[in-house]
């Protein structure tokens, strides 16, 4: 194969190995968002119940602080019945205690209630917390891979990047200036093998004498169709090393 072909067809790939390298990078972020997603839709019972639990108990210390002044209020209705002058003052009296003995009950019914809430929260939460534990430490796990795999994958492309540099600087300018133009026009292919007498990039039919000229990789040639470079794999090809 000529030499310069040859150098084209390594610069390709390794160009399309640096784009299947971004792409596999630009993805991670997005599926690291999606395993969070995940996450937070599986624990999202398990957190309204912390929330409500925490509703809860802070209702909780406002009846018994309620509760707590109710009675003492009515000790003081009681102290004052006994200070009455008449029977006017004796009713209204009267009156204070008996609203007093209601709220009080109905305040400790609410606790009650309350307290039987609080108690099913604290045992569902209880029950669903090693496993929302668990699965916070897999989604962790998981999370770290991405990471790792982001650090090996940026280093084998910052790796592919300086070899493709190298390998860019032994072509001929003109040729390069080619390249890229296609790579620009042809959404990142610039070269196109040719099989069974067709180009493989838009499968249309190679006119029989370009096709055996490009099977004897001698000249650098275009497909009539696409302008894409064409190159043959049987053709013996020089490594862009031992070309340079």
């Amino acid at each position: 194969m000529n030499p310069e072909l040859a150098k084209l067809v390594a610069l390709q790939e390794l160009d399309l190995k640096i784009r299947a390298l971004e792409e596999e990078i630009a993805i991670v972020p997005m599926k690291k968002a999606e395993l969070e997603r995940q996450f937070e839709e599986f624990a999202a019972a398990y957190l309204e119940k912390k929330s409500r639990l925490e509703d809860s108990r802070r209702q909780h210390r406002q009846l018994e602080m309620d509760l707590q002044d109710a009675q003492l209020r009515l000790e003081k209705y009681k102290h004052d019945l006994m200070r009455v002058r008449n029977q006017t003052e004796y009713a209204a009296a009267l009156r204070e205690i008996d609203m007093a003995k209601k709220l009080i009950s109905a305040l400790e019914t609410q606790i009650l209630e309350l307290l039987e809430t609080i108690e099913t929260l604290e045992r569902e939460v209880r029950e669903q917390t090693p496993e929302i534990e668990a699965k916070r430490q897999h989604v962790d796990a998981l999370l770290a891979e991405y990471a790792t795999a982001v650090e090996r994958l940026t280093e084998e492309l910052n790796r592919i990047r300086e070899e493709r540099e190298r390998l860019a600087r032994t072509i001929r300018p003109d040729l390069l200036q080619r390249y890229l133009r296609l790579v620009e026009l042809r959404d990142g292919i610039a070269l196109a093998e040719v099989r069974d007498g067709s180009c493989t990039a838009c499968y249309m039919t190679v006119r029989p004498q370009v096709y055996a000229d490009v099977r004897k990789g001698e000249e650098i040639l275009t497909c009539d169709h696409c302008s894409r470079i064409l190159y043959y794999r049987g053709a013996s090809v020089e490594s862009p090393e031992s070309a340079a």
